[in-house]
């Protein structure tokens, strides 16, 4: 015997592009984690495994696969709502959870970090949030184990989950042989319905219109959607799910699509199509803009998690992948609409911006710079309220855009930021969109990028608590602690900078452009409570009335 089971999991994990594994440890998974020491792969550790699980997540966007290691118990409990949003959002990760040894699990004493006689509650907790949830009691098939559940999370990309007994940890195996993927199967005569059903919509209509969505991004299949466009000459929009960050700056993309908090010109095109076809959309209220989106039915053909349903058929077993390379095959050479809209986004790197040294920062003028900031090659994570502002913002050309709007859970966006520093390649920079609400779920990892010298450039927008909910019910409840945001670094490691008008602004992102170090620079931006976009203030009047 060669190596251990923690041995062989690492291994097979490096062998898979994971160069690091964020986590904090805990008694039942300390050999995991002296294991580590001796490889290749780094541990990471956030201050909590909440944000463990958010930075996991972030570089698994990046890497195509990210792992988060937890102890047993209160460990594995506190990453769940992080591991739920990766599930809700198509994201590969792993969580493996150290547990009792073997004996425990079959005698099931009261042990500490235990629910009495429910040793199950874990791996039942967690199969309602993964694809794969399994405990490794036998060691002699810990490794196949393992090997399976890492060909369920990379072909569906959704999370995985498992929990190693802490003897089993160390158990000798043998190490492991080449890794055989297994891509998702095809139902080739579905395929071949979904495909036709697509072209004859085109072949006989006048506008057909491509929104891609997150499954695009999970699949890798940026350069195909661009091929499409390319031969086909169709249109194409960005939503506030799944933002298409990789197509903004191209010809044939109309704008920013989320119903009617899209601009006018946007909603007129999209909502006169004959067809609408999502690549890879959740049709959630969220993307729909509060579902004020105008789509009738035989409008609409939407392909989601190997389903394609369009009001002329329902096609199953059919993956994206093979969706888009049967329609570059199938869909006629065809030219460009001139008269579409063009890059229609509230917040346009082409529209030109003058400060005005003395006049008070607002969320329009804020956003309207950060286009103008942001540069081709930048990683940039949103949270909360400024993920549904940043949706209107055009990104350059080659920036990769991170953020959880289905499951919108708020600190996520700053927890895969930190992760995303890990994940990135030399010379490019990570930035941190992020209220002030959603900031305070998961500031701690501040400290955190401190700790491990990562230069990423935050901005916190401080309005002084949730505006999206002031927007839909106000009250007392949606007030929140004033921090001095600016002056974290001083105790957390990094630089604060103060920001109140636009010459302040201008300053703080002089500065920026010539971060490298060390830590974080942290730029707090004051605007006024009640500033919102009006797609903002859109969806949230919208989430009022129901």
């Amino acid at each position: 015997m060669a190596m251990n089971v923690s041995e062989y999991l690492l291994a097979r994990l490096k062998s898979l592009g994971v160069d690091h594994v964020f986590g904090i440890p805990g008694d039942f998974i300390l050999p995991f984690f002296q294991t580590i020491q001796n490889t290749d792969i780094e541990h990471i550790a956030a201050c909590n495994e909440l944000n463990a699980g958010y930075a996991a997540d972030g570089y698994a966007r990046l890497k195509g696969l990210g792992v988060a290691a937890v102890t047993y118990g209160p460990g594995a409990f506190s990453i769940v709502n992080a591991v739920a949003g990766a599930f809700a959002e198509s994201v590969p990760l792993l969580v493996i959870s150290g547990g009792p040894d073997t004996e425990a699990y079959a005698k099931q004493p009261v042990l500490h970090h235990t629910l009495p006689d429910k040793y199950d509650a874990s791996v039942k907790i967690f199969s309602q949030i993964t694809c794969h949830a399994a405990v490794l009691k036998d060691p002699a098939r810990a490794t196949a184990q393992i090997d399976e559940a890492l060909r369920i999370c990379l072909s569906r990309n959704k999370p995985v989950y498992l929990e190693i007994p802490s003897d089993v940890q160390t158990y000798a195996c043998e190490e492991p042989v080449s890794f055989q993927s297994a891509p998702a199967p095809c139902d080739e005569a579905s395929l071949a319905g979904a495909v036709n059903d697509i072209l004859q919509r085109v072949l006989k209509g006048t506008r057909t219109v491509i929104i891609p969505g997150h499954e695009v991004h999970r699949e890798g299949l940026q350069d195909k959607v661009l091929e499409l466009l390319d031969r086909t000459g169709l249109p194409a929009a960005s939503m506030f799910i799944g933002k298409a960050d990789f197509l903004e700056q191209h010809p044939q993309c109309l704008g920013a699509y989320q119903g009617a908090g899209s601009l006018a010109e946007v909603i007129d095109y999209v909502e006169g199509a004959d067809t609408v076809l999502f690549l890879g959309v959740v049709l959630s209220d969220f993307n729909l803009g509060g579902f004020t989106a105008k789509l009738s039915d035989p409008q609409v053909v939407n392909a989601l998690d190997q389903r394609v349903r369009s009001s002329t058929g329902c096609y199953s077993g059919v993956p994206l992948t093979n969706l888009i390379e049967g329609l570059l095959e199938a869909l006629p050479v065809g030219q460009a609409d001139t008269g579409a809209p063009q890059h229609f986004f509230s917040h346009r790197t082409r529209q030109p911006y003058t400060p005005v040294a003395d006049a008070a920062m607002t969320n329009k003028r804020f956003y309207d710079r950060i286009a103008h900031f942001i540069r081709p090659g930048d990683v940039v994570a949103a949270d909360a309220g400024c993920a549904i502002n940043a949706t209107h913002l055009q990104l350059p050309e080659g920036v990769t855009y991170l953020a959880s709007c289905y499951w919108a859970s708020i600190g996520m966006g700053f927890g895969a930021a930190f992760g995303a520093c890990f994940a990135i390649e030399p010379g490019q920079r990570v930035i941190a969109l992020e209220g002030d609400g959603s900031f305070q779920m998961s500031a701690q990892e501040l400290s955190s990028m401190a700790r491990y010298d990562c230069p990423a450039i935050v901005f916190v927008v401080n309005n002084k608590g949730y505006t999206a909910e002031r927007l839909i019910h106000d009250g007392p409840f949606n007030d929140i602690a004033d921090w001095r945001y600016h002056q974290l670094p001083a105790a957390l490691g990094g630089i604060g900078l103060d920001v109140h008008t636009e010459g302040d602004l201008e300053k703080a992102l002089a500065q920026a452009e010539s971060h490298c170090g060390p830590g974080p620079l942290l730029i707090e931006v004051h605007v006024d409570p009640w500033d919102a976009s009006e797609a903002f203030t859109l969806m949230s009047e919208t989430l009022r009335s129901h």
